[in-house]
């Protein structure tokens, strides 16, 4: 505690966000029960048993879509997070109905109980940020992030600026420095900070020392793995004899993973361009209204062990819009996208088509990005490992596209991606694509690179306002 002000601990802030919200819901469901329970045509029991996986469900879905992770954005992203959450536990709730009981007057009853759950679960959440956002009562918790290396400066400047919600966060480049003087650094500077970001790209006596002096001082650490940590995430214990070892499982699908995980696609793409149909309908007319040209667009991309196949998306660019500027990735303000374009960019439509893909069998529903051979040649010669993304089918959707954005380094982009392959399952697939629909809401998915300057600057400006 300094200067009278309590330091914010934001994993406790989540554990009491999730006790809130339970205790909400469990207030609301109860009310809920007592009101409907002599009215409800299903029986009384039926209700409670309606009610209490109602308040599971809901829970659970809250968790799935992260609501609970160390860092969120703030109060519009937990509001999606909620809103979705009620939506999909109404859903299950409805199919329940449907299959058991085919009461109009409970999934009325429960429409108004969605509404209402979302209201009341808001609202304690703003409660609790106001709460937690007093500045005579709490300070934020301080971050130093370390690296060596100038070719982390960016990353570490977007983990500055992409945590100053929730930390005082201030980044130090120690290249250059003797081991004598990191040592003195650390020293001088770690007791300080309350949480330490290490990028491992420092040497390993280097590393060492910042991991052991964190840890010495009992400071929340945060390691920025290499790619090639992605499989070590996913180690297990296993004893030779009475030695301590941590196993890590082949990195690839074996063929019932890859069996089931086509079923899935098939089942999963099938039930979506039903429920598409009419909306994509709707984009190729508006698009054919407002632009000359084809609706669709076609691309060689490149999907599992490098195979060449036709990527279809609505076309969002003017015609042979790489005529005269080659291939290139989209910009932000680019004169290429017309305006129709620039809408279903904002929330991924553009991207339904690849629905056919997956029937197809050249994608799969979630996997790593499709990328175009011209780009996956020159990725190769940066990126280590980079290569390793293509032992399964490219994705619709994907870790680095629920996680990332349009300005997320490629570097990232390609860990996420192994990470992906080497912690493969089911579950895996099926978080992932409730995490798509969410940031189909969330404006920072499609941010670009000179929305994170323009968001940077402002940022900057307002710490120094306030120091």
């Amino acid at each position: 505690m300094q200067n009278g002000l309590k330091v914010r601990n934001p994993r406790n802030e989540c554990r009491y966000e999730l006790f809130c919200n339970a205790v909400v819901l469990l207030v609301l469901l109860i009310l809920a029960f007592i009101i409907r329970s002599d009215s409800a045509s299903i029986g009384r029991r039926s209700v409670a048993v309606l009610y209490i996986a109602d308040c599971g469900g809901m829970m659970i879905f809250m968790y799935l879509l992260e609501k609970y992770m160390l860092v969120v954005s703030g109060l519009y992203e937990k509001f999606i997070m909620t809103a979705l959450a009620a939506l999909y536990t109404f859903m299950v709730l409805g199919v329940i109905n449907l299959i058991f009981f085919m009461s109009p007057d409970q999934f009325l009853a429960d429409l108004a109980l969605m509404f209402i759950k979302i209201g009341a679960v808001f609202a304690s959440d703003v409660v609790l940020m106001k709460y937690f956002d007093d500045e005579t009562k709490f300070k934020k918790p301080s971050l130093l992030i370390i690296d060596s290396g100038e070719k982390n400066f960016p990353r570490m400047k977007k983990i500055k600026y992409g945590v100053l919600n929730n930390y005082d966060a201030w980044y130090e480049d120690v290249e250059g420095m003797s081991t004598e003087e990191l040592e003195s650094y650390i020293k001088d500077n770690f007791p300080l900070f309350d949480a330490i970001c290490i990028f491992t790209d420092l040497v390993d006596k280097d590393y060492d020392t910042a991991v052991g002096t964190a840890s010495e001082l009992n400071k929340d650490l945060f390691i920025v793995p290499k790619i090639i940590d992605a499989g070590r995430t996913n180690a297990r214990i296993v004893l030779f004899d009475d030695i301590l070892t941590l196993y890590m499982p082949k990195k690839s699908l074996n063929k019932v993973d890859l069996f089931l995980k086509r079923v899935a696609d098939v089942v999963i793409a099938a039930v979506g361009l039903a429920i598409a149909a009419i909306p994509m309908a709707l984009i190729a007319l508006a698009i054919k209204i407002t632009s000359p040209g084809p609706v669709f667009y076609k691309q060689v991309r490149l999907t599992r062990h490098k195979k060449e196949f036709e990527i279809y998306k609505f076309r969002t660019m003017i015609p042979d819009a790489e005529k005269l500027s080659g291939p290139k990735f989209a910009e932000k303000d680019d004169p290429r996208i017309t305006p129709i374009g620039r809408l279903l960019r904002a929330c991924r439509l553009d991207e339904l088509p690849q629905i056919i893909n997956i029937l197809k069998g050249d994608m799969s529903v979630v996997g790593p990005r499709p990328e175009r051979p011209v780009f996956v040649e020159q990725f190769e010669n940066e990126i280590e490992y980079y290569d390793y993304r293509f032992e399964v089918k490219a994705g619709l959707t994907g870790l680095s596209h629920v996680y990332g954005r349009y300005s997320t380094y490629i570097y990232d982009r390609t860990y996420y991606d192994l990470f992906y392959i080497t912690h493969y399952s089911l579950f895996l697939d099926f978080k992932i694509i409730l995490l798509t629909t969410k940031t189909m809401f969330l404006k920072a998915a499609s941010e670009g690179e000179d929305d994170f300057k323009k968001k940077t600057v402002a940022k900057a400006a307002k710490e120094e306002v306030k120091q």
